[in-house]
């Protein structure tokens, strides 16, 4: 155990969508005594949706982060339920929680045990740009959720920055010939006897130099002083913000750290400046507490969850684009890019990945193996929805699995759907298990990324044959 994990005195750990089968005790001797307390901990977030649980404990952070904003489903989910059998179900959130002095861990589902979370870790490589791999030979895996918020510090840094630098009305104190504000009385006396000619006064201006910049600033001053300082520099956009927030932070000074956290602690609700709330709230946590440092803390409830979906989708959304496919892809957690069901932009949608005429892809995080799952049933019913909409040939149901990869092809009514080649296919992506370590992890889920891409590719070019048939 690190010296993080002493503080917790109870370790739990188990995988999303777990259907209710984790036994919260299971045979460990080590909650002996202690099951009322424990359970009474975790009743603190069991049976709770996500929206009510972030406003009651701040430093607990989910991501995507402005899941408040755009109304999202994931508002509604829980971390867990905890029934009369002490059983936990969880569903598709990943990460972990500290609840007084237990620990819950959840990792995904394919992935071995608390200590080789290689299916999460990847796909947190791939999403927030972190070199995982480097970074495996330096840290002890138990303390990935320590320092996991030095480096998507900068994806948010990043985002936020897209928006422009936030800028507010701040109070600024001067002392010179130039009067343009009121006159601070009670200074002007203190600094200005005998009268040599200045004159102290306060104005209110609208500066970029604000406490948000101010917060960043010392965020970006702390990780420097690291040994995560090279997660500001694993971008050139990276690199290029980092300059540009010290050069309009010129007042900035390690002594008033304290102060700019208490302006910071009433979180920015700007209609235009959205990615700047997440951004804050990760600058508080690694200011204040170190990252996500498991240690003796007055934190009643704190830690770092992510919704499996959004995780999944964004992970795939990194592999088309590394291999050159060029879709589309909408985003309901923001509103960009919706396409509308019906005229006058009545019923917004998000397919996940599309091509116009040609095919769409909606990727699922879920357990798909079962045909006459009622759910599933309603997922094959969104894309079909999707297909009609988007007048495309194929349409793609993308999930991980556990075994090989898996094909499953069903060919759409031609007399309905009106296009003989349409085709409906539940494509089951494998994810290697139980591997060594996470290199060969690595290696192999590659592989798997390069099976997409070749039958994606082949998806494409018989579609792409057939339009040229049907014009000749």
């Amino acid at each position: 155990m690190t010296e993080n994990n002493q503080h917790f005195k109870f370790n739990i750990f188990c995988r999303d969508n777990n259907r209710g089968k984790k036994d919260v005790f299971s045979s460990d001797s080590t909650f002996d005594g202690k099951k009322q307390a424990v359970i009474e901990s975790l009743n603190k977030i069991a049976n709770k949706n996500l929206e009510k649980l972030t406003e009651d404990y701040t430093d607990l952070l989910v991501f995507p982060a402005n899941f408040k904003i755009h109304k999202d489903e994931i508002g509604k989910s829980q971390i867990l339920g905890i029934n009369s059998d002490n059983k936990i179900t969880t569903h598709n959130l990943m990460g972990f929680v500290g609840v007084d002095n237990v620990r819950l861990t959840i990792g995904s589902r394919f992935d071995k045990d608390e200590k080789n979370q290689f299916l999460l870790q990847y796909m947190l490589q791939k999403v927030f740009a972190i070199n995982l791999v480097n970074l495996q030979t330096t840290v002890d895996n138990e303390n990935i959720w320590d320092f996991l918020l030095f480096y998507i510090f900068p994806y948010y840094l990043n985002k936020a920055l897209k928006q422009g630098v936030f800028k507010q009305y701040v109070r600024k104190q001067y002392n010179d010939s130039n009067v343009k504000g009121s006159v601070d009385v009670a200074r002007h006396i203190r600094q200005n006897i005998p009268f040599m000619g200045k004159v102290a006064y306060n104005t209110r201006e609208y500066s970029y130099d604000n406490p948000v910049t101010q917060l960043i600033r010392h965020t970006i001053e702390f990780i420097k002083a690291t040994r995560f300082r090279n997660a500001l520099s694993q971008s050139p956009q990276t690199v290029e913000n980092v300059r540009l927030l010290q050069q309009l932070t010129p007042v900035y000074s390690l002594r008033d750290r304290q102060k700019v956290i208490s302006q910071n602690l009433q979180l920015v609700s700007h209609p235009y400046f959205t990615e700047y709330e997440p951004l804050q709230k990760i600058c508080l946590q690694i200011l204040k507490y170190q990252g996500l440092a498991l240690r003796k803390s007055s934190r009643r409830v704190y830690g770092v969850l992510f919704d499996g979906a959004w995780l999944w989708e964004e992970y795939l959304n990194v592999v088309l684009k590394e291999n050159n496919l060029d879709f589309t892809h909408p985003e309901n957690k923001t509103g960009k890019e919706p396409v509308y069901l019906f005229n006058g932009n009545k019923k917004e949608t998000y397919p996940d990945f599309y091509k116009q005429n040609e095919i769409v892809i909606d990727a699922k995080y879920k357990h798909l193996g079962s045909e006459s799952n009622e759910e599933v049933t309603n997922d094959y019913y969104q894309v079909i929805t999707y297909m009609y909409r988007l007048k495309a040939t194929i349409g793609v149901l993308l999930y991980p699995r556990e075994n090989k990869t898996e094909l499953t092809k069903f060919s759409m009514h031609t007399e309905s759907y009106g296009d003989p080649y349409a085709r409906f296919i539940k494509y089951g992506m494998e994810i290697p298990q139980n591997r060594e370590n996470f290199v060969q992890f690595v290696s192999e889920i590659k592989g798997s990324e390069t099976k997409l891409k070749e039958y994606l590719d082949e998806l494409l070019d018989k579609i792409e044959v057939k339009t040229a048939e049907l014009t000749s």
